[in-house]
């Protein structure tokens, strides 16, 4: 699936390469868009039946492993992200319309999981990369497909994964509104603030179904999202101004444009919004299961009036946020002692500076380092280098190839294990290991063999040129010769 922008910011379209894109992902986009159909009708109607179409729809998509492979193209993740906001959104509709069998639950929502998985990996590896797109709206609607599959099978972690999508998301907005990765996109600078707004809208839905107010977190940052984008609806020219492009736009707004605003101005009145609304033709999209989610009245309510996990779960979400999302500032993802390249005698801190962070690498060399969301740090006196957290919080990749990690509070068992899929700068490859004798090899790039021993000391040939590394203290990294360095697929979430 190729994409259709033709220029460097994505902003000027290809309407032949987006007629064979729109041709391409009809299968997918079909099925988000009749199962949410459907299921907007049992919400509206009552029926029963289409209730039934949902779940039909549903259970052959998951019977054919429909798009859970891993995709060749980004455009393939980023089709599977949508497939699955759209259609474990519909299912959260009709989750409790007793129009299935529990085979036919467990196999949807395996088919979820499956979708699920392959999000979080290509995400999380992306993290790894300042400036990647898992920093820009395509991350926020990961975090809402993930949510919601969380929810849909009773998972708090993916759950929790999908908050801290949101999290990245607030923490991305600037002190006007705006966010830097949308508005860099020329032409279409207006429409994916708003593309970049609609996910982070769905998700603080999602928390208030749940107990959570995340409308609240960073001061309401995203009340100030919410203003800069009605402003420049009203007037474009804000937005034209900034970027020197007179904004691609469609009048009126409707559909993903304006749905988010559905149940936001049902939380917090807001007459521009409400206009708006009134003059849209629709305020459907298929990314977030048709129609919007109706703010006053939750249809993901219980009849009991609990949210829409059971109290034993709920209770499970309440303490992993706690662990979380501390009170205070996300810096305290960052604080504390790192041991550059794993080493223990390379020893670093990180201390709460006050407005900056003070970074000192334990060789003499000290650094104010500024925040750019919860999880990227930039070292300002280090030449702007730019350091991001790994999903765990226990390293930092640097931007200039290095990394520190968490130094461990005890060293590795004395036997080396090294079984299992490791992350390097450029791929992966999986270790098979018996005793001290060690076989990589999944794919072309990462076929070799080789020994280590009780020290950490690897030797591997790889097609006879022989190459060596030492296991760091934690065991979870492996320092090679030429200076680079693996690290376990777990740090990154990404074991399978």
């Amino acid at each position: 699936m190729d994409g259709y922008y033709t220029d460097k910011k994505s902003s000027i379209i290809d309407e032949k390469r987006l007629a064979l894109f729109n041709k391409e992902s009809e299968g997918p986009t079909h099925l988000g868009q009749y199962a949410g159909l459907a299921a907007d009708v049992w919400l509206s109607k009552g029926s029963h039946a289409a209730a039934t179409c949902v779940y039909s729809l549903l259970t052959a998509a998951a019977q054919a492993d429909a798009w859970v492979d891993k995709m060749p193209q980004t455009n393939g993740i980023y089709m599977q992200n949508w497939l699955l906001s759209g259609t474990a959104l519909a299912y959260l509709k009709v989750r409790k319309s007793g129009a299935a069998t529990a085979e036919q639950d467990a196999l949807i929502q395996q088919w979820f999981r499956l979708l699920a998985a392959q999000v979080r990996e290509y995400f999380d590896s992306g993290r790894k990369q300042p400036g990647s797109d898992a920093w820009n709206n395509h991350m926020y609607w990961a975090g809402l497909s993930v949510a919601a599959e969380g929810i849909a099978t009773g998972d708090a972690e993916a759950f929790l994964w999908g908050l801290a999508a949101y999290e990245m998301g607030v923490h991305a907005i600037q002190p006007d509104g705006s966010l830097d990765a949308e508005m860099g996109r020329g032409r279409m600078a207006l429409h994916y603030q708003l593309y970049a707004l609609e996910p982070l809208i769905m998700l603080a839905e999602l928390g208030e179904s749940n107990g959570i107010d995340l409308y609240a977190e960073r001061e309401g940052a995203i009340h100030r999202l919410v203003k800069f984008d009605v402003a420049a609806m009203n007037d474009p020219s804000l937005i034209a101004k900034r970027t020197g492009e007179e904004q691609s736009i469609s009048l009126p707004f409707s559909g993903l444009d304006i749905g988010w605003a559905v149940p936001y101005v049902q939380r917090f009145p807001n007459a521009d919004l409400t206009t708006l609304i009134a003059q849209a033709s629709t305020v459907r999209f298929w990314q977030w299961g048709g129609t919007p989610p109706d703010a006053l009245h939750p249809a993901a309510v219980a009849e009991n009036g609990e949210a829409g996990y059971s109290v034993d779960l709920k209770h499970k979400i309440e303490a992993a946020l706690a662990g979380e999302f501390q009170a205070g500032l996300a810096q305290s993802y960052f604080l504390g002692d790192w041991c550059a390249e794993g080493r223990t005698d390379l020893h670093g801190t990180i201390s709460d500076g006050g407005d900056f962070l003070t970074l000192n690498n334990g060789l003499g060399s000290t650094s104010t380092g500024e925040l750019h969301g919860p999880f990227l740090l930039v070292a300002l006196v280090w030449d702007s280098v730019s350091g991001a957290l790994t999903p765990d919080r226990s390293q930092i990749d640097w931007s200039n190839g290095t990394y520190w990690a968490r130094c461990p509070s005890t060293p590795m068992h004395q036997s080396v294990n090294l079984e299992g899929k490791w992350i390097a700068q450029g791929g992966s490859c999986s270790i098979q290991q018996q005793g001290d004798r060690l076989q990589l090899g999944d794919t072309k790039d990462c076929q070799a063999s080789g020994r280590v021993d009780k020290e950490g000391h690897l030797t591997l040939d790889f097609s006879g040129i022989k190459f060596e590394g030492f296991v760091t203290a934690d065991g979870n990294h492996i320092n090679w010769q030429d200076g680079s360095y693996w690290t376990r697929a777990q740090i990154y979430g990404l074991e399978k």
